[in-house]
């Protein structure tokens, strides 16, 4: 999600599009465009009694498809919010929208509700829409009856798709907060995955069958998104009981900020390190990395502070942290070290590397653990 940009907030949840949108916004206009006798066909509208351009028509039909998307992906975000589950934010993008759940509650109740509320809120919105353009006043405008009619349809074939248990769609999250009741959340992650991936093979072969091949670039992402979600909840099985301080590294190696970016690089090398903290008065006033110091010529190495390059942006746990939640924060920011404070002391610092190290220990404890069980 690098490739987004933030439009504004809704209920105090960021709102992002990715370009992805605005590359495929066109298409959706042309495609909208282009089938306008079919769409008034669907809706018993008359084509001559369209004022507006096809294509203007197919424009304003397509922003309101994502319109609609993101309503879907807001309701998810409210009811989740009323489960103390917090939104990061909400992204529009080339298959849809995403509400950045951190992290589904392990109540398999609360799972139903938040994955329900999406495809319900769709098809109250949809099933209002249809409702309203069919008995619209005569004097309303065909084009606006059209426009309200197609985005009902919408809303209700969102509903429905979104419905079906390809995890990790709505559908699919409902399925194993089903399956959670009678098993782990683990197994139930796991047969929910596999029965997405079976959706996935379906809609592929379907669409590359019918020439349909927005299906199959559909089916590639349920199947991508099915494996990452059993993936992800396998790793947060592995790291479950373990904090940040259990592997931070205690002793941290810092550099002041007058340190030249030359003396960084030497101690970069001598150290086997690509990042440190930056002290200012023993105090922590940023990070500097390896990547930091590329920014600038090697020629003016000897006369550049370290301050002028460090990133002042910190990214900081605690040591009583679960390890998951330095996992997650490493990836979703991309970075390669947190920083561990304590009432703005340093503690210690834990990098992704020392994450993944516990991510192997912990998976091959598991496997042995699996393999005892079964002698």
């Amino acid at each position: 999600m690098k490739s987004s940009f933030t439009v504004g907030h809704l209920f105090g949840i960021p709102v992002k599009i990715h370009v992805s949108l605005i590359i495929i916004l066109p298409f959706f206009a042309w495609a909208f465009g282009s089938n306008i006798i079919y769409l008034t066909e669907n809706t018993d509208i008359a084509r001559r009694e369209l004022i507006l351009n096809p294509y203007f028509l197919g424009f304003i039909m397509a922003v309101m498809l994502f319109v609609s998307i993101l309503i879907h992906e807001l309701a998810h975000s409210l009811v989740a919010r009323t489960k103390d589950v917090k939104t990061t934010d909400i992204t529009l993008m080339l298959f849809g929208g995403l509400a950045n759940i951190e992290e589904i509650s392990k109540d398999p109740k609360n799972e139903v509700k938040i994955a329900a509320s999406g495809p319900l809120t769709s098809l109250v919105l949809g099933i209002i829409f249809v409702f309203v353009g069919r008995f619209a006043p005569e004097f309303m405008l065909e084009d606006l009856r059209l426009i309200i009619l197609y985005t009902g349809q919408l809303n209700i074939f969102l509903a429905i798709f979104n419905l079906i248990p390809a995890f990790p769609s709505d559908g699919g999250r409902i399925l194993r907060a089903a399956i959670a009741q009678k098993t782990s959340f683990r197994k139930a992650t796991e047969i929910a995955s596999r029965v997405g991936k079976v959706f996935a093979w379906i809609f592929g072969i379907i669409g590359f069958m019918s020439g349909n091949f927005l299906l199959v670039f559909i089916a590639f992402f349920i199947y991508i998104g099915a494996s990452q979600e059993h993936q992800f909840s396998n790793i947060k099985l592995a790291l479950s009981n373990l904090k940040v301080k259990d592997l931070m590294t205690r002793d941290v190696k810092t550099v002041p900020v007058n340190m030249s970016i030359h003396s960084l690089v030497e101690k970069m090398f001598a150290d086997k390190h690509s990042g440190f903290p930056v002290l200012r008065d023993d105090k922590v006033v940023g990070i500097v990395t390896m990547e930091d110091a590329k920014k600038i010529p090697q020629d003016e190495y000897r006369n550049t502070p370290v301050q002028s390059i460090m990133n002042k942006d910190l990214h900081c746990v605690k040591g009583d942290d679960e390890l998951f939640e330095a996992f997650k924060l490493l990836f979703q920011k991309d970075i390669g070290r947190l920083l561990v404070m304590d009432d703005g002391e340093l503690q210690g610092i834990i990098t992704r590397s020392d994450v993944m190290t516990g991510l192997r220990v912990r998976q091959l404890e598991n496997i042995k653990v699996e393999e005892d069980e079964n002698i």
